[in-house]
């Protein structure tokens, strides 16, 4: 992925601890292995539910032609809806987590 973005990235990496060696490289973009192994636990399929997936070329073909535009704008609102209530939670989240810090800080803030 540092390839995407920076484009001067050379592509040498540090060599992963031993006891990861067996974790494919994810700044190998050429690399099917690390393509699917990265892929799998990329947030598109985790984090967000509305995500229209297929399973091949002709698949994306069929549900396009299958596909209203207002469909389409029904997914992207409900994206929205979703990534909108992820972000408040993880604020909630994140709040808690440094309040927590906080609280047993010498400099608590007040």
């Amino acid at each position: 992925m540092m390839n995407e973005i920076y484009s001067h990235f050379s592509g040498d990496t540090l060599l992963p601890h031993p006891s990861q060696q067996h974790i494919p490289d994810p700044n190998i973009r050429n690399s099917t292995r690390s393509i699917h192994y990265w892929t799998e636990l990329s947030d598109w399929y985790t984090t967000l539910p509305h995500v229209i997936l297929y399973t091949s070329f002709r698949d994306l073909v069929l549900r396009l032609n299958g596909t209203s535009v207002d469909e389409l704008r029904q997914v992207s609102q409900r994206m929205a809806q979703h990534n909108a209530q992820l972000n408040n939670q993880l604020h909630d989240q994140w709040t808690d987590i440094l309040r927590k810090v906080a609280s047993n800080s010498p400099n608590r803030p007040r």
